[in-house]
């Protein structure tokens, strides 16, 4: 899985959902909808991704605080 290409898709989707005024429920609609709609493999690259010091500072903030919300792959 192309890393650069899961960080970009994870920050589109915590910048649309990312205007909701309450943080927290933003949080969790984001680590939500990366749980129900990512299949395990882009979860899983994105979980290696937030592993790497060097490529988990291209996350949102709004994507490392939902990373802790996510569900490991099978």
């Amino acid at each position: 899985m192309n890393n650069d290409y899961v960080i970009r898709m994870a920050n589109q989707i915590a910048d649309a959902l990312g205007i909701n005024p309450d943080r927290d429920q933003a949080i969790h609609v984001l680590a939500d909808h990366l749980n129900r709609f990512w299949e395990p493999r882009m979860r899983a690259s994105l979980l290696a991704v937030a592993g790497s010091v060097d490529t988990a500072a291209r996350l949102s903030p709004l994507v490392r605080e939902a990373i802790a919300r996510l569900r490991p792959p099978p």
